[in-house]
């Protein structure tokens, strides 16, 4: 599976969702999931790649949930699809990268363990989620 890049329209503000292959070795590889959500698509890819311009500071300073939860539950229900595309031994993860991110982190964090598969690994030290694709891992559905 190559990197996946999925672009949604929502209200007036663009969600990009990005499955990208982080460490890849002969039998399995390390995902990392990303989303963002902006006014433009240049504003959310120079976000994703750290440029130093108005752009993308103006993005990062506004990552305190300014938008409804919808796109937040659309990217969710983007992981769950690409967690089932997942073939067996590979890992996919998201960190918490908002500017207020331990609050982020605790919203997803309250969210994980209530709502979805009891598979997904919480590591608060550096404050991201992972999930290992096993053969007894439970089936995650849309």
């Amino acid at each position: 599976m190559k990197s996946k890049v999925k672009i949604k329209r929502i209200d007036n503000y663009i969600l990009k969702i990005k499955l990208t292959p982080d460490i890849k070795n002969k039998d399995n590889t390390l995902w990392l999931f990303s989303f963002a959500i902006g006014k433009s698509i240049h504003q959310i890819n120079d976000w994703l790649k750290q440029r130093k311009n108005k752009r993308a500071t103006k993005l990062t300073n506004l990552l305190t949930g300014k938008n409804s939860i919808a796109p937040q539950i659309f990217a969710l229900r983007q992981l769950r699809q690409y967690i089932n595309e997942l073939k067996q031994g590979d890992i996919i993860f998201f960190k918490c990268e908002s500017k207020e991110n331990i609050k982020q982190f605790n919203v997803w964090k309250k969210w994980f363990t209530r709502r979805e598969c009891k598979d997904w690994i919480i590591d608060e030290k550096y404050l991201l989620f992972y999930y290992i694709k096993t053969k007894q891992a439970c089936t995650i559905q849309s």
